[in-house]
């Protein structure tokens, strides 16, 4: 049984019993309320309905903190428009709201135009932050999964009755998004996470916005961005300039190669030019940065790690060069600190005896030199006994051919993987000579996947079997009777 819906389920059959000291036991119990579902189509979806119309009025102001999903926000929203009682929830400091999840391991990312007249939803969503509930949040968490926009108008402010908000954490789809932000309530607040999805300057944003920017109380500041920075030079270093006050530090940050960018792999100078000297109540300092350059010169790594000389904490990093004429460089503080690492080759030290990437949760293996063989499948599976999500890159045959078709290779909790451009032997590794009990969600060349089914091979059907997620790539196709056979609990299938 779920851990947190039980709870759920006793409150609500534990309020309205009219058993005055069974009702005060609840009540002690209402100062923190989750109401999130760990998947889509929750046995417990019925019950949190009804317990958001019918119990939650009766506990309204012990709420302090309150955690609730995504499709729930209308039922809080029929409920707060019926009640009309500017006073309540006003105890409440702290807000999270959680899309869900479309799978028990996985989902995918949703996106949200936070001002887009064609999503209820979003009006939904726009009441709460606009409404008096928002006046007494200190915290305001949103799912990191879910990207959403601030209207560039100052017509509409994001958080117009937030006066006591002092922490957020949210992802926005464009940087110009998180400028406004701060340019709105930067003044209050203490603690601020954030991720990106774009990074640029526009019509709408341009360096004087920048320049306005005012956080005097931040003093934690966590930044991710994944996707390529392509004017991190323009963007990202003056943002960072901005905020003197920061004593904790973290930045997760991929910097891409353009004309605009920096001409060398970043380093512990850099950082220390750039960003450290203009934070002088900095105490801690956590990143992974990962800089990309295009016809990169070959330079020592101990010349990188010699630019780290003054940092008075563990560092390391790595570089590679590819065929496709690009290199990369990877610098991060230890213990390492990210989920997620990206464009990882066979030279990339992922099997130290430390099993400092012990955590990671998403891998995107690339490599133009050299392919991977079954053994380096062994060793992933090994030190990433977390991986969620797995996406390879490589159009190399593998040289160390394997005939066994056991699944001596085990991926204990992956739910999805992405063989986009790649040989046919990754498919037939993954699928045929691994175990994959959590398979939800498969991306996959169309003549590849035909060629698996073809096969016919038990290991694959069972890999399979639990497969609800299914992306057909180039050469492009529907889903036709052949594929739908194979994956039993296809329920969603799309084209690219």
């Amino acid at each position: 049984m779920n851990k947190i819906q039980p709870r759920a389920v006793l409150l609500y059959s534990m309020i309205g019993t009219k058993n005055i000291h069974l009702e005060q036991l609840a009540l002690d119990q209402c100062h923190s309320i989750d109401l999130t579902s760990d998947y889509f189509g929750s046995p417990y979806e019925m019950i949190i309905r009804e317990f958001i119309l019918s119990t939650l009025p009766c506990i309204f102001n012990y709420i302090e903190s309150l955690t609730v999903n995504l499709v729930h926000i209308s039922s809080l929203y029929q409920l707060v428009k019926r009640i009309d009682d500017k006073s309540c929830l006003n105890n409440l400091k702290h807000l999270k709201i959680m899309a869900g999840r479309l799978h028990r391991n996985a989902g995918t990312p949703i996106t949200l135009n936070f001002y887009s007249d064609n999503e209820k939803l979003i009006d939904i969503l726009s009441f709460y932050c606009h409404s008096p509930i928002m006046s007494l949040i200190t915290s305001f968490e949103f799912d990191p999964d879910c990207v959403i926009s601030i209207p560039s108008s100052d017509e509409k402010l994001f958080f117009p009755q937030t006066s006591h908000l002092t922490h957020i954490s949210i992802t926005f789809h464009q940087f110009g998004d998180c400028v406004r932000l701060l340019n709105q309530i930067g003044t209050q607040l203490h603690s601020f996470v954030v991720s990106m999805m774009h990074v640029y300057l526009s019509e709408e944003l341009d360096l004087s916005q920048i320049s306005l920017i005012s956080c005097p109380n931040l003093k934690e500041l966590k930044m991710t961005i994944y996707r390529n920075i392509f004017e991190y030079e323009q963007c990202i270093i003056p943002f960072l300039q901005r905020l003197s006050s920061v004593e904790h530090l973290t930045l997760l940050l991929a910097i891409g190669e353009n004309e605009n960018g920096p001409n060398h792999f970043v380093d512990g100078l850099d950082l220390q030019r750039d960003i450290i000297s203009y934070m002088p109540h900095l105490c801690q300092f956590d990143f992974h940065i990962r800089s990309i350059l295009k016809d990169a010169a070959h330079i020592k790594l101990d010349k990188i790690r010699q630019s780290f000389f003054q940092y008075q904490q563990s560092i390391d990093c790595t570089i590679d060069y590819f065929n496709n004429r690009y290199g990369q460089c990877q610098i991060y503080s230890l213990p390492f600190i990210g989920t997620r690492l990206d464009f990882i080759s066979n030279r990339f030290p992922l099997f130290d005896v430390e099993k400092r990437f012990s955590n990671v949760t998403i891998l995107l293996l690339f490599d133009d030199v050299k392919p991977f063989e079954h053994g380096f499948f062994q060793r992933v599976a090994q030190a990433l006994p977390h991986l969620k999500v797995l996406e390879i890159f490589n159009l190399l045959e593998q040289e160390e051919k394997s005939t066994t078709t056991n699944n001596s290779i085990e991926f204990r909790h992956l739910a999805t993987l992405i063989l986009h451009d790649i040989h046919a032997d990754y498919a037939e590794q993954l699928l045929y000579r691994s175990y994959l009990p959590c398979l939800i969600e498969l991306a996959i060349r169309n003549n590849v996947l035909l060629t698996i089914i073809n096969q016919n091979q038990q290991q694959v059907k069972d890999n399979c079997s639990k497969v609800e997620t299914l992306i057909i790539v180039e050469p492009w196709a529907y889903p036709n009777s052949t594929h739908i056979n194979f994956f039993p609990k296809l329920g969603i299938f799309h084209t690219m």
